[in-house]
This record gives structure tokens, C-alpha cells and sequence, in this order.
């Protein structure tokens, strides 16, 4: 049994460190898409096409548990909100980082769907009508990737410095609590 003393003991994570992590994470993932979309060689040296079940493994992390971490993102944005005040043009950037959240979402989910039409016999049913099929799978899926690198990008140069900026340790500590809990 766990006495309550040691239930009241909370893990502080630095907020900004922990999205930052998350980061490196998502990063990796979009790397791990990149080499499944390369042709893989088969015995003779053969190139064949993209692996697309693994895709569309490495896509379903876009297309759900990535809603943890903008839901902590979230968090990180209505406490700054809060924090720096109501200046209306503040209160537009803020909201558009939690705007390309849902855009990526859409986006992942829209590349997921072309990875999925295919016809019984395996073959990509846009890809028998012209070769324009895989180069379009191809072609959504680098703009995903594009997106989600200037999105992160701008997260930490903009949102994670200004954080770090004007957030006392207490509420470091306290926004460290909330997105944990998600």
C-alpha cells in the first residue's frame, strides 16, 4: 500500500525540456518515414517500391498518439496566454501553433488514407491509371514532413524561447503538473 505522503510527491519535469524531447521523437519518426520511402533492394540488387505497410506504421503515430503531445503543447500555450497578457497579436500567433496542429493532424491523416487505397491485388489502383500515383504518395508525404520540421522549428524558436523567457520556475512547476497529466 503507498501511504499518501508518497502519493502528494509529484515528478517536475521542466516543461519546455519535455516538449523539446517530444521533438526529437517526432524527428526520428519523420527520419524512420524518409528511409521507408526510399526503394529497398531485393536479392539481385533489384530496387522495388516503397515499403508501405511500414508507412503506414510510422504514420499512425501522426494520426494519434501525437495528440499527446500537442495536448501538452496546449498547455504550454494558454498558461503563456495568460502570462504575457491578452495583446491580441500574442494571442493570434499563440493560437496559430495550436492551428497547425490540427492542419498536420489532417494533413497525416489525408497521407494515411492515399497509403491505404489500394486495390486486392496489392497494387496501387492511382498507380495502374498513370505512374503519377507513387510519385503522388511520394510527394505528400515530403510536404508532411516539410510541414512538421518548419512547425517544430518555429515552435522552439518562437514559443519554447519565449517560455523560457518570462516563466517563473513556480509556474514552470506548475504547467510541469498539468502536462503531465495528460
Amino acid at each position: 500500500m503507498v501511504s499518501p505522503e508518497c502519493r502528494r510527491t509529484s515528478i517536475t519535469v521542466d516543461p519546455v525540456a519535455l516538449l523539446k524531447r517530444e521533438h526529437r521523437k517526432i524527428l526520428d519518426q519523420l527520419a524512420m518515414i524518409e528511409t521507408a520511402m526510399s526503394p529497398r533492394s531485393v536479392g539481385g540488387g533489384e530496387a522495388r517500391g516503397m515499403d508501405r505497410g511500414t508507412l503506414r506504421e510510422l504514420l499512425r503515430f501522426f494520426t494519434g498518439p501525437v495528440d499527446v503531445h500537442f495536448k501538452r503543447e496546449a498547455v504550454l500555450v494558454g498558461d503563456l496566454q495568460r502570462i504575457l497578457g491578452r495583446k491580441q497579436e500574442k494571442q493570434e500567433q499563440f493560437q496559430s501553433f495550436l492551428d497547425e496542429h490540427r492542419i498536420l493532424k489532417a494533413d497525416a491523416t489525408a497521407v494515411m488514407r492515399t497509403l491505404r487505397r489500394k486495390r486486392a491485388d496489392g497494387r496501387d489502383p492511382a498507380a495502374l491509371q498513370s505512374l503519377g500515383g507513387v510519385r503522388t504518395l511520394n510527394t505528400e508525404l515530403r510536404a508532411l514532413i516539410r510541414r512538421y520540421r518548419g512547425h517544430i522549428s518555429s515552435e522552439e524558436r518562437l514559443l519554447f524561447v519565449l517560455a523560457e523567457m518570462r516563466m517563473t520556475a513556480e509556474q514552470k512547476r506548475r504547467i510541469s503538473r498539468r502536462m503531465l497529466e495528460v
